[in-house]
């Protein structure tokens, strides 16, 4: 249903939306693959994209960077603090373990690069469980997302992140804005 009803997605950020492409490339100015998010929302008022996690949080990560992140990144991006958390990361691979910051921060590059004339926000979708306290994962996940959050602060794109969870209370908060379609999207979701 998103698809057919852009103009009525809410989302942090809240832009208006003309285009949603699902697995979208952003290339960051560097040789070799580039960085795929999950979703991509574009409008005249800003973009976002959107990489979501379903259970890969729950998998230990190691961040990994070629050599050319450091290298050859040589415009505006290296005064940001995407940047800097890169080159913490090459020295200390293994200081977030639950979440994949090496990934986010290549998509960091890659929207920041590819989108230059708009607002752009990083927004970092995950599953959680009902009552996450249960296991010991999900707030070291916590954890790991405010620690790049707070580096994050200031920077482009605007780095969020949040549970489905709380994506779907946010649209059952805003009444208002959130058109009866999603309102119904939202209970069938609830319901499965």
């Amino acid at each position: 249903p998103f698809r057919r009803q852009l103009n009525n997605i809410s989302l942090p950020g809240n832009p208006s939306f003309d285009t949603l492409r699902f697995e979208r490339k952003c290339h960051t100015g560097l040789r070799g693959n580039p960085p795929n998010l999950d979703v991509l929302l574009e409008g005249p008022d800003g973009v976002v994209g959107i990489e979501s996690k379903m259970t890969e949080h729950l998998t230990r990560h190691r961040a990994r960077f070629s050599p050319a992140h450091a290298d050859k990144i040589d415009d505006a991006r290296r005064e940001q603090g995407y940047f800097s958390k890169m080159l913490r990361l090459m020295e200390r691979p293994d200081s977030h373990v639950w979440l994949d910051a090496a990934q986010l921060i290549k998509h960091a590059f890659g929207l920041k690069h590819s989108f230059r004339d708009r607002p752009v926000t990083l927004l970092d979708l995950f599953w959680e469980l009902a009552n996450p306290d249960a296991s010991p994962e999900f707030a070291v996940h916590r954890e790991e997302i405010k620690a790049l959050s707070t580096r994050m602060t200031r920077q482009s794109p605007t780095f969020r992140a949040m549970s489905y969870p709380e994506l779907w209370l946010s649209w059952a908060c805003d009444s208002a804005r959130v058109p009866g379609w999603l309102h119904q999207h939202l209970e069938n979701l609830q319901n499965r």
